[in-house]
């Protein structure tokens, strides 16, 4: 009879997820999800989410204080085919569609119609979705879940702000997903909120606030470098968004950096699965994509999503809690630092007082 190998034990971990924004691409975050839920020696800690990583962030942590890891797989699953399904029933109503590689009317005029002439129902349809697989009240209960912080931007003075566990609620999540040429802006307590991408895609402080030796792992949607130049109104429309949510993030990392140098005992570990990176997943490169709702490209998106955590995992998962897994100095700070002022060192400074 064979002999049964015993089963290894690995120490239990604690990873913070720091999730970005970036339209239908949410749904390869919502692969990374999925496999991640899976190693049961990782726990989730915080999360920071903007837009679709508000969504993501704020679903994942219900589902896991109502029922665990599984019902966590299974409350992400709902959010991405119930916005697949809201989206094709109306597809004007909800965001501008237009498939990769074809001609679409509303998508070429998307820059120029304002979503208050345009899309009168505003965020009810997600607002909809979200009422069934977000417990707010139950995110906002100390230690019952994941402690989830969701960014927006106030649209009067463009300042950041951060709603945490204890001002958390539908509205604050909707403001973070709030893209200004599509909906019309979320009030809240008397004040107008947009997309939180345009501050920071997301913000990093709140998972290492109060505590300075924890493991973030970013899932990154946005491309730092695109090879061509945008020629369309709607790619132009769509780099410049991307280049403020790229300057944020790096803005982000080096106030890290900063607190990791200077902060007794600090050691802030950085580790990141990025969908950019990723040579087989063309399609997550395509601008249009981000505005396209579909089944199917949802689906293509997650086994995405997938596959890449699982390479991260095999490649870089006994590191956590041990180092980063990425050089932020080398892979972000640098080449966006000012050349003749400093370097990369310079920049952390001045993202520490940003």
């Amino acid at each position: 009879m064979e002999k049964r190998q015993p089963r290894i034990s690995r120490p239990r971990l604690q990873l913070d997820l720091a999730l970005q924004g970036g339209g239908a691409l949410g749904a390869f975050t919502w692969g990374v999800l999925d496999r991640l839920l899976e190693e049961e020696h990782i726990d989730i800690g915080r999360i920071s989410g903007t837009s679709a990583g508000a969504l993501n962030g704020a679903v994942l942590a219900t589902g896991l204080a109502r029922g665990g890891r599984k019902a966590a797989q299974e409350h992400l699953a709902s959010l991405w085919n119930q916005v697949a399904l809201a989206g094709s029933i109306m597809t004007f109503l909800m965001l501008p569609l237009r498939k990769p590689g074809s001609l679409g009317l509303w998508d070429d005029l998307h820059p120029l119609i304002s979503p208050y002439q345009a899309n009168p129902l505003g965020m009810a349809p997600l607002r909809a979705i979200l009422d069934g697989v977000v417990d707010v009240e139950l995110l906002r209960q100390d230690g019952a879940a994941p402690r989830v912080h969701v960014n927006a931007v106030h649209v009067q003075t463009g300042k950041g702000r951060v709603f945490g566990p204890a001002e958390l609620s539908l509205d604050a999540i909707l403001a973070s997903a709030c893209a200004p040429l599509v909906y019309q802006a979320v009030r809240i307590e008397g004040e107008d909120y947009w997309d939180g991408s345009y501050v920071a895609n997301p913000y990093l402080w709140p998972l290492y606030e109060g505590r300075h030796d924890t493991d973030i792992l970013l899932v990154e949607l946005i491309p730092p470098h695109r090879a061509e130049t945008p020629m369309s109104a709607k790619n132009i429309l769509n780099r410049i968004n991307e280049i403020t949510s790229i300057n944020g993030l790096v803005a982000e990392l080096a106030a890290l950096q900063t607190v990791n140098r200077h902060a007794p005992g600090a050691d802030i570990r950085l580790h990141a699965v990025s969908m950019p990176a990723q040579p087989a997943a063309p399609l997550g490169k395509e601008p249009s994509v981000k505005r396209t709702v579909d089944r199917n490209l949802f689906e293509m998106l997650r086994q995405d999503g997938r596959r890449a955590c699982e390479a991260w995992l095999a490649e870089h998962g006994t590191k956590l809690g041990r180092q980063s897994s990425i050089d932020v100095d080398a892979h972000y700070l640098r080449p966006y630092a000012q050349p003749g002022v400093g370097g990369a060192a310079q920049m952390a400074c001045g993202g520490l007082q940003t």
